[in-house]
């Protein structure tokens, strides 16, 4: 009895990773890196931040990934005159659309497949939070940035993983003398419901 369920529970797997059409829920984490210094005498430091969202795919070995993702990136400005270190994190409604290729499987359809994807995003500021007094006000921050994406992704029945970078192709502060840009590494992890 217990072969037999679990035979059912894996083809049940194995035909919903046949769809062409899936919906992927998902959650993840991030490193958040600002280019550039913000002026001579302060530096940026990473830290970890994370992510949820819901893309879906559509096709089978090529294929096309609309989503919107709730990103918290956090960052620390270190201040050098004053030894003054201020953390602060900004939230975002990152809207990708990536496109890919499927490179295991006669159709792509099989028990474990790896992909490739790259696609543009934008992201639209929805709260800011500095956490201590520091030389970044609220207002410092531009409502909405823009990147591009390149990344690798395995699948696993109804499971994925995805691992991506995304280089930051606009400003992250506005009227700054410096060209801060926010460049973010990201892994998911998810389901794939497909129908």
């Amino acid at each position: 009895m217990k072969r037999l369920s679990f035979l059912l529970v894996l083809c049940t797997f194995f035909s919903l990773s046949q769809a062409q059409v899936s919906l992927r829920p998902q959650i993840g984490f991030n490193s958040s890196s600002l280019t550039n210094n913000f002026s001579e005498s302060a530096t940026f430091g990473d830290q970890l931040g994370f992510q949820f969202g819901l893309d879906a795919q559509f096709g089978r070995r090529f294929y096309i990934q609309p989503g919107i993702i709730w990103e918290s990136a956090n960052n620390e400005l270190r201040e050098t005159l004053d030894g003054n270190n201020s953390e602060f994190s900004v939230n975002r409604v990152r809207i990708p659309l990536m496109f890919g290729y499927k490179l295991l499987g006669n159709d792509t359809g099989g028990l474990i497949d790896m992909r490739v994807f790259t696609g543009p995003n934008a992201s639209f500021a929805v709260d800011k939070d500095l956490k201590q007094n520091s030389i970044i006000q609220k207002g410092d921050f531009t409502d909405a940035v823009y990147g591009w994406n390149f990344g690798v992704g395995v699948d696993v029945a109804i499971f994925f993983v995805d691992a991506g970078y995304s280089f930051g192709l606009s400003e992250v502060f506005k009227d700054m003398a410096s060209d801060v840009r926010n460049n973010l590494f990201y892994i998911n992890a998810g389901l794939r419901l497909g129908f």
